[in-house]
């Protein structure tokens, strides 16, 4: 493999597993500071199973709706809000089931909210699922490129790459001796 070549993948990788990092910890913002501190009132809460300030699902869900806007060539903003809240709403609630299946504990209960079914899902945290989704598609996203593409070989950025990055798979590795966090 030549040079350029690796080049091209560490940047494909260095790329990917940004935009992964930066959605994880977006997605720990939302949970940790808007709903628990904003919303609900309760105090700050870490609400991942993770000791560090990253929720994996919202990183994996964002390549999951990138895939999915490709598929269906979704671009225009409302279109991206309309389906962007289908599509999380639908995840939320079978990832409900699943985690009934395999945990037995609900990870969230909307029971007392406008509209929702079985506590599993309703209308003001899928509306607010819309928003992010439309949010990072519409505008985080193309800033988040523009900004690798500007900053890709500065030193500093890749350092903090690195040291993120490696502060994540720690702390992702060491759940398996020292448990979840929840």
């Amino acid at each position: 493999m030549n040079n350029e070549m690796k080049i091209k993948i560490w940047n494909v990788f260095h790329d990917y597993m940004e935009y992964f990092l930066i959605y994880c910890i977006l997605g720990w913002v939302y949970e940790s500071v808007w709903c628990c501190m904003i919303y609900h009132h309760r105090g700050f809460i870490n609400r991942g199973f993770l000791f560090g300030p990253w929720l994996p699902i919202y990183g994996f869900g964002f390549f999951i709706i990138l895939g999915i806007f490709k598929i269906l060539r979704v671009k225009k903003p409302l279109w991206v809000f309309i389906v962007g809240t289908v599509v999380a709403t639908v995840a939320e609630l079978v990832a409900s089931y699943i985690i009934d299946a395999t945990i037995g504990t609900p990870m969230w209960d909307y029971t007392g909210y406008f509209m929702n079914f079985q506590g599993r899902i309703a209308l003001v945290p899928d509306l607010m699922f819309g928003l992010m989704i439309w949010a990072a598609i519409c505008l985080l996203q193309p800033a988040i490129i523009k900004m690798q593409n500007r900053y890709r070989n500065a030193k500093i950025h890749n350092i903090c790459f690195i040291v993120i990055t490696v502060l994540f798979f720690i702390d992702l590795i060491s759940r398996i001796w020292l448990g979840s966090n929840i």
